[in-house]
């Protein structure tokens, strides 16, 4: 057998006493935030609409705040889906019980943010863009907690990635002997390597990163970001998955998180395809440009605008405005108006 891969397996880290931390928990939380972070940063630069919109820190962190409710539902749901059988009713509701899904989250996440993108009439497209970089940098820091706690095990392999970790643990007599995958998925030592699938996605969350940072060195159309994190991604899940040692029966070949990185790439196809956005003028992102809707002249000609609409009905307060300005009373202070994003709802 070639040389492998291996470390020990770290299911808790002690902070104070008897207090510990899940490695994986402690991941996807800092993964989230930066990625969040990345987000925001991308957003303030390309706008969330093709029109000028105030305080897009606090929309973004209403959008932020529905994906996460919205993720963690969606990847309960989406990894109890796939194993019926292993899971009642409460242990359905148990999500430290049995995993999460990764893909199965950031749909749930989009799912629930959708109905206030829609509400207030923002660009998925640009939403998506500034999401993407941010995305695939959650899933490279969030898969470190997986590669520490050896999970996402995939079938034996003399391969030099495989892995096999260094210390003796409870063994699953079902992964032991010949062929040990016989029995469920579960953390441990075993007496073949393996595939560490997580490592993988590791790797390709990183891969996805770096190219569409190497991307965003030239002008891009809007949704073009989104777009290559849906072909690059999930084409990488649709490959690594085939190393995994559960569900590949789900429906014929493929386990569920191919057939949802099949529906990713599918939609990213069928949308460039059908919408051509290159030809929406002009382009959102422009390296060390912000967008037109994003400089302040912009805002000063809708600050103008809405007073002129406003000087036309006297006594008439616009709360239906496409766009998002504020109002200023006698002391000089900003207040935001009914339409205004800055606040959620």
């Amino acid at each position: 057998m070639l040389a492998e891969l291996s470390w020990p397996i770290i299911e808790r880290i002690h902070i104070l006493g008897d207090f510990a931390v899940s490695p994986h928990g402690l991941f996807v939380a800092v993964g989230f935030l930066l990625g969040a972070q990345l987000m925001l940063k991308r957003a303030e630069v390309r706008g969330v609409a093709r029109r000028p919109v105030k305080h897009v820190p606090d929309v973004i962190s209403a959008i932020v705040t529905r994906a996460a409710i919205g993720g963690i539902i969606g990847a309960r749901l989406f990894f109890v889906a796939t194993r019926p059988s292993e899971f009642d009713l409460v242990e359905v509701l148990q999500v430290w019980n049995g995993g999460l899904s990764l893909l199965g989250g950031i749909a749930g996440g989009v799912i629930l943010a959708v109905p206030y993108i829609v509400k207030h009439r923002l660009s998925l497209p640009l939403l998506l863009d500034s999401l993407a970089p941010g995305l695939a940098l959650g899933i490279f820091v969030g898969r470190i907690g997986d590669l520490i706690i050896g999970e996402h095990l995939g079938d034996a392999t003399d391969s030099p990635l495989g892995w096999r970790c260094t210390q003796q643990y409870v063994r699953d007599v079902g992964w032991v002997g010949p062929d040990p995958f016989t029995g469920p998925q579960v953390q441990g030592c075993f007496d073949t390597a393996v595939h560490q699938t997580a490592l993988y996605d590791f790797l390709t969350g990183l891969v996805v990163l770096l190219l569409i940072l190497a991307l965003e060195r030239r002008s891009r159309f809007d949704g073009f970001f989104g777009m290559t994190f849906g072909l690059a991604y999930g084409g990488g899940r649709i490959i690594t998955d085939f190393a995994r040692a559960a569900d590949k029966d789900l429906i014929g070949p493929f386990t569920g998180t191919q057939l949802t990185g099949i529906g990713l790439v599918t939609t990213a196809i069928v949308w460039l395809l059908v919408t051509k956005p290159w030809t929406v003028t002009p382009w959102a992102w422009v390296p060390g440009e912000r967008a037109p809707w994003t400089r302040p002249e912009a805002f000063a000609a809708a600050d103008a605008a809405k007073k002129a609409a406003e000087d036309r009905q006297p006594g008439h307060e616009d709360h239906d405005t496409d766009v998002l300005v504020s109002s200023t009373d006698t002391t000089g202070e900003d207040h935001p108006t009914d339409g205004d994003l800055g606040e959620r709802d």
